[in-house]
């Protein structure tokens, strides 16, 4: 921390040497205005980007998300162009106060979102409930309230955002003929929103994470501001006081957020995940990778974007094991196995035991999870260093990519472990053109097995039916064992022959288990395609299962009033009917 305090000194000195520079060069206001409408405007496209990204990590429907936010930024960019129209005079005072307040609430813009998320969880822990459906109507209703908090911030931050172009235009049109002033101004906006939309992506996230970079953007409004101060110095316009002691406590706010961020999503992680343990946590390009360990049990989990994707233990066991043992218990022997996504290594740790196997190739488009899998100590004791084995080859690249590449190679097993499918650009991972890809690298006699989510859910229907309309036949089963709160799992196998529950030998009785399945009357089993995906909106609510999946199951339950029996038996009669599949 006390380097920390050093930092804020010197940076203000930096900066003091930098204006002072600014100032004594040749540099008129004209152009030093351009340079204060590109920063803006990059903060701007950057607030809504932000705003919208975090929504699609927390709540899963990215086009969803990412037009809603797209769409009331931009209404309240045209409520804030409707009220600059009420200020008349002081247009550099009241703008550069203005840029400071697009600073402060845009940078903590992404803290404050996922601060709210956490909030809302820690504050639906502390109600319990007498039954299910009274839990999940008031789990409905914090995640509307949320939802509001959430928009209603980017809202303000548009409305804020939308005074800065029309008071630009009306500076510049001080120093130019209005014509040729808004021409100018436009270009430069447009220009700053192009710059931001590449660098943003390609290089501020996946170094800075969403909240780090929420507050460097913040420091874009604050240049913006000082330039404009700049202005006003050589034109010999007073600048009041209270503008640089704005700017001061705002730069500085910004500052200990960028240089707190990562303590900051630290402590938001634990509280999103019930004070467990972080032990190690990193925003990709793709995802955010969060680990955390449970002091009482000792259970490591992964969180993806705050879906847990496995758990120490028997979770795990019963998962991996499930998923791997039926497909290679099939003849012939499988010898050349392909694995896209599990990354974690865990699935590659059951396909090891099989002496049969001379190659396996994995397939992940995230090489941070992979990284995760080979270097940490408890990963390595967890997939029993699988990665080290010379049979595994590791390719990092887009699992459809992939497909679309080798259509000409064939393996005699696949295993297909993606996250369920949450979002849009999940759902390509489901489609038929993916499982038209999928039988290309498919022989005659070979299997293919697809995580499905939960067994003879929406989402496993709709897998089995795109898969058969693309040629091959789909078995469904389930996990060795079944829970319908915490270990519902279900697989979808997949073949050019048809397989049957007796070729599963001392597996049938397992996986073919009379277990509910979730009601449906067959209206939703469409098939999901690259221009027409249906499957993530099968899914069910992503804030739902995100908050019952940040707990242990021993304090999820807890909750209740009610027995773990009872809340069981209430779930299935909420939501499910008797398996009637033959």
């Amino acid at each position: 921390m006390s380097g920390e305090k050093a930092i804020i000194p010197k940076m203000a000195d930096i900066i003091g040497k930098v204006i002072n520079k600014l100032y004594n060069s040749k540099m008129n206001s004209v152009r030093l205005l351009k340079i204060s409408i590109f920063l803006a405007a990059a903060a701007a496209i950057a607030y809504e980007v932000l705003g919208a990204g975090t929504l699609v990590n927390l709540l899963g429907a990215s086009v969803y998300y990412f037009s809603l936010t797209i769409g009331i930024f931009l209404a309240a960019l045209g409520i804030g162009g409707w009220l600059s129209a009420k200020i008349k005079n002081n247009l550099f005072g009241k703008l550069i106060i203005l840029e400071s307040a697009v600073a402060f609430l845009g940078g903590s813009l992404n803290a404050l979102i996922f601060g709210g998320y956490v909030f809302i969880f820690e504050i639906f822990r502390g109600f319990k409930f007498n039954s299910v459906f009274n839990f999940l109507l008031g789990l409905g209703s914090f995640e509307l309230i949320f939802g509001i908090f959430a928009l209603m911030l980017i809202f303000i931050v548009g409305v804020l955002v939308g005074f800065e172009l029309p008071l630009f235009s009306r500076i510049f049109a001080e120093k130019d003929s209005l014509n040729d002033a808004l021409g100018k101004v436009f270009f430069w906006d447009y220009a700053g929103s192009l710059a931001i939309s590449v660098v943003l992506p390609i290089i501020l996230l996946p170094i800075f994470g969403f909240i780090k970079t929420s507050f460097f953007v913040g420091g874009l409004n604050i240049v913006a501001a000082v330039l404009l101060i700049l202005i006003m110095k050589k034109e010999k316009i007073a600048v009041a006081p209270v503008l640089w002691l704005t700017l001061t406590i705002v730069f500085i706010f910004n500052l200990i957020g960028f240089l707190k961020s990562n303590d900051i999503e630290m402590f938001l992680e634990k509280k999103q995940y019930g004070n467990r343990e972080i032990i190690y946590n990193h925003q990709s390009p793709y995802q955010r990778l969060t680990f955390v360990k449970d002091q009482l049990s000792g259970k490591v989990s992964l969180y993806l974007s705050g879906g847990r994707q496995f758990e120490s233990g028997q979770w795990d066991e019963n998962y991996h094991q499930s998923f791997v043992q039926p497909a290679m218990s099939l003849p012939p022997l499988k010898e050349e196995i392909l694995i896209l996504g599990g990354g974690d290594g865990l699935a590659l740790r059951e396909i090891l035991k099989y002496p049969a196997v001379k190659k396996i190739t994995l397939v992940d488009i995230d090489p941070a999870i992979v990284q995760a899998a080979k270097e940490l100590d408890f990963m390595k004791k967890l997939n029993n260093e699988s990665f080290l084995d010379s049979r595994v080859n590791v390719i990092a690249e887009d699992a459809f990519k992939f497909l679309e590449e080798n259509r000409g190679k064939k393996y005699d097993a696949i295993f297909i472990d993606f996250p369920d499918p949450t979002d849009d650009s999940l759902a390509r991972l489901y489609s038929k053109e993916f499982y038209l890809m999928l039988a290309n690298v498919m022989k005659f006699n070979s299997t293919a097995v697809v995580q499905s989510a939960n067994y003879l859910g929406l989402v496993q229907q709709i897998i089995m039916k795109t898969a058969q309309s693309a040629g091959l036949y789909a078995l469904p089963y389930h996990s060795f064992y079944y829970d319908v709160i915490d270990q519902n799992f279900g697989f979808t196998l997949l073949s050019k022959r048809e397989a049957v529950k007796s070729d599963f030998i001392g597996f049938s009785e397992a996986m073919f288990g009379n277990v509910p399945v979730v009601e449906s009357d067959g209206a939703e089993l469409k098939i999901n395609t690259l221009f027409r995906p249906i499957i993530h909106k099968a899914y069910g609510d992503v804030f739902v299962s995100h908050y019952i999946e940040s707990l242990p199951q021993e304090k999820f339950f807890s909750q209740f009033n009610i027995s773990p029996e009872t809340i069981r038996k209430q779930f299935l009669d909420l939501f499910y009917k008797e398996n009637k599949l033959k």
